[in-house]
Formats: structure tokens, C-alpha cells, sequence
């Protein structure tokens, strides 16, 4: 008897890591290749994820909260419908990447910082959303899943 049914596939268990993500001015895009795998404990386990190495403070927040420089972060390169609150990957026009919170500006859509020193950044046609930042590490070990933060608007 033959079978229909497709074999289970299984999410890797490593996540490339693609280079530094920068929380704060764009960071040098040469480095963004693949230079090793990170493992990745079972519940954070995605077809399509990517890690980053956080650089900057722009993403951390008065009360030292948030995306510290060094941290490390899981990105869904297939969640991209972007909503309103949530962090997200950015790669800017020059190939440079950044992790910025998604929201309206004015009306528009906007990059957000976290720390209240860098102003808004208006989304352009030349900048794309490459996911959705789903988990963080402080250490690239232990990974805790990213919450929603809604902003004023």
C-alpha cells in the first residue's frame, strides 16, 4: 500500500549566525556571512531563523531593559506581515542591518528605538523588513521569547 502522507520534518536545532545587528547607527555590512551555528533549545526552533549579535543601545531602554550591546537575537525570516509594536530586522539600503521596534510616525511607518535618545526613522521603499526578532539571549545560551510593547500613536 502506498503512502501519501509526507515524512516529518523537524526544525534544525542550529541557527546560522549572520553577523552583528546594530541597535543604534547602522553597523558595516561586510561582515553579514554565515560564520557559525548557534544551538538552539527546542521551543525557539524555526525554519528560517537567523541569529544576530546585538550592537548599540538604541533598543535598550531607561530602565536598562531591552536589547543590550552583546545580546544576541533570534530572527523569523519568514514572519515578515509587520504589526505595529513588535522588533523587527531591517536591512537598510546600504546593506547595513538594524533591529528596530515598528510603528507610525506621523502617520508613516517608522523605525522606533527603545532608549528615548534616537528619534524615529521613517521607512523608505530602499529599506527591507528581513523578520520578525521572535527570541533574545544575553549570553546565546538562554533565550527568552520577545513580547509585544505597544507604542503611543
Amino acid at each position: 500500500m502506498q503512502s501519501y502522507f509526507l515524512p516529518r520534518r523537524y526544525a534544525p536545532s542550529k541557527a546560522p549566525v549572520w553577523g552583528f545587528i546594530s541597535a543604534g547607527n547602522p553597523a558595516d555590512p561586510s561582515p553579514f556571512q554565515p560564520i557559525r551555528r548557534v544551538p538552539i533549545p527546542p521551543p525557539f526552533r524555526r525554519f528560517g531563523m537567523l541569529a544576530f549579535k546585538v550592537t548599540g543601545d538604541s533598543m535598550t531602554q531607561e530602565s536598562d531593559h531591552g536589547l543590550r550591546e552583546g545580546s544576541w537575537v533570534l530572527v523569523d525570516q519568514k514572519d515578515l506581515c509587520t504589526d505595529r509594536g513588535w522588533l523587527f530586522a531591517f536591512q537598510l539600503e546600504d546593506g547595513s542591518m538594524v533591529v528596530k521596534r515598528y510603528n507610525l510616525h506621523q502617520g508613516r511607518p517608522a523605525m522606533h528605538s527603545d532608549n528615548p535618545d534616537y528619534p524615529p526613522v521613517q521607512l523608505t521603499g530602499a529599506v527591507r523588513n528581513r523578520g520578525r526578532v521572535y527570541a533574545t539571549s544575553t549570553d546565546g545560551v538562554t533565550w527568552h521569547a520577545v513580547k509585544y510593547r505597544g507604542l503611543s500613536n
